[in-house]
């Protein structure tokens, strides 16, 4: 199956924030809960300075840290290189915003859920754009279904074969993203990690049978 592929151009973009809105409204994100930013850098001083922008989101890793690290299998990668995040699993332990290289996960406290892009699968499954790409005015984001990106200019994470990827003017530093581009950092160690994290839940939960017990057993003698 191909590989889908959405692409940022830094040339196109004037901060208009319609992919930002398109995506809220899209997947129903409560207030506080980003799931795709338009960040800005000014570089110089005034009168002459210059200011660039850049649309992230989840960059659905090609070996993604995220999905090795749920425990509830909240987080899949599909065949088309989607990461799939499926809210009706998800416990909101955490471990995937632990996990994440680029710190891309949310929780949402009103929802109680873990929550990031979902590039739009409820859209792309029925042949549409996702509502970012859709929503972009100037051809900022463009969808590629089939992975085809046009070649000849460099983008960040094409390499890693990340699926969402960042043809910048300036270096991706420039805009805090990490230089290499990071690959899964989940250890065999993680399991451990869930045991540790499990630990407390168990005691609160066997001290409150216990004191169910007690209470049956005293309210059996009365």
């Amino acid at each position: 199956m191909n590989e889908r592929l959405i692409v940022f151009d830094g040339r196109k973009c004037i901060r208009c924030h319609s992919c930002e809105v398109g995506c809220q409204l899209e997947n129903e994100a409560p207030p506080g809960i980003q799931l795709r930013r338009v960040k800005s850098r000014v570089k110089g001083r005034f009168p002459d300075s210059d200011e660039r922008f850049i649309s992230t989101a989840c960059f659905h890793c090609n070996d993604p840290a995220c999905v090795s690290s749920c425990p509830a299998g909240a987080l899949g990668r599909r065949p088309d290189g989607v990461v799939e995040h499926r809210r009706e699993r998800c416990i909101g332990c955490g471990y995937c915003i632990q996990s994440c290289p680029f710190h891309v996960p949310q929780v949402s406290p009103t929802q109680q859920t873990m929550r990031k892009c979902s590039f739009c699968v409820q859209r792309i499954d029925h042949q549409k754009e996702p509502a970012c790409v859709a929503k972009c005015p100037t051809g900022a984001l463009s969808y590629y279904p089939a992975g085809n990106a046009p070649a000849g200019r460099a983008a960040y994470g094409t390499a890693e074969r990340l699926h969402m990827v960042y043809a910048l003017q300036e270096k991706p530093g420039e805009f805090l993203l990490p230089e290499p581009v990071p690959l899964n950092t989940v250890t065999g160690g993680q399991m451990w990690k869930w045991l540790g994290g499990m630990i407390p839940g168990a005691l609160v939960l066997a001290w409150l049978w216990n004191r169910a017990v007690n209470t049956g057993e005293e309210d059996t003698h009365a």
